[in-house]
């Protein structure tokens, strides 16, 4: 069966619309998104911590039109392999936000795996600026016309490192995950406000390749 969505690697956070999500608030959502990357990667380029940076993240979404509707609850949990990280992660974003989004994190990641340019583009944007934090971030519009995204990091706190996550299938160890993130509203009025702030950041990095279209 097609999947009825977009999706994109935006900087190290892999995003996808449901496909009534209004054209152009799917750009300014995916420019969003890389703003608060770019600003996070400059505030912090290095030797700070991952809580720090994801922090900064998401407090640029909230000042360049989003609203927080829903936190995500950070306790940690351990897992050994990516298939029960990416099950674990389904359910807390089924949870927080909906069915949907977690159909769309599912169809994305998958997309993801098939893509190799797309993976590798992905794995360098995660662990060369972003601190190693894997980010998704479904997004869909309601039926009350609200158009929401379920941001959803992972902070790795293990002696595993970033790079190895990357490809373990199996572990002789638990991995402790620290999540993060929350559903956020977008407010398209209150984003026109910052649109061209957000466009000239973006526009001094027009050098880099930022964003790569995924295939569902």
């Amino acid at each position: 069966m097609p999947v009825h969505a977009d999706a994109a690697v935006v900087g190290g956070c892999l995003l996808a619309f449901d496909s009534i999500v209004d054209l152009q608030d799917q750009q300014d959502i995916q420019d969003c998104l890389l703003y608060s990357e770019l600003t996070a990667n400059d505030k912090y380029p290095q030797h700070t911590s991952q809580k720090v940076w994801f922090d900064c993240y998401k407090n640029q979404l909230l000042e360049v039109g989003f609203t927080l509707e829903a936190m995500v609850h950070t306790e940690p949990f351990r897992v050994t392999s990516v298939p029960q990280l990416l099950r674990t992660g389904h359910e807390v974003i089924v949870r927080l936000g909906s069915k949907r989004m977690g159909e769309l994190f599912e169809h994305t990641y998958r997309a993801l795996e098939l893509d190799k340019f797309a993976w590798e583009f992905f794995h360098g944007n995660v662990m060369h600026g972003g601190l190693g934090i894997l980010k998704c971030a479904p997004c869909e519009r309601l039926a009350s016309g609200k158009t929401v995204v379920c941001l959803f990091g992972m902070r790795v706190s293990t002696t595993v490192t970033e790079q190895d996550f990357f490809f373990w299938k199996e572990f002789d160890k638990r991995v402790l995950i620290v999540p993060d993130g929350g559903v956020y509203a977008f407010k398209r009025k209150v984003f026109e406000d910052h649109r061209a702030q957000v466009h000239e950041k973006i526009e001094a990095y027009s050098e880099r390749l930022l964003v790569h279209k995924l295939k569902l």
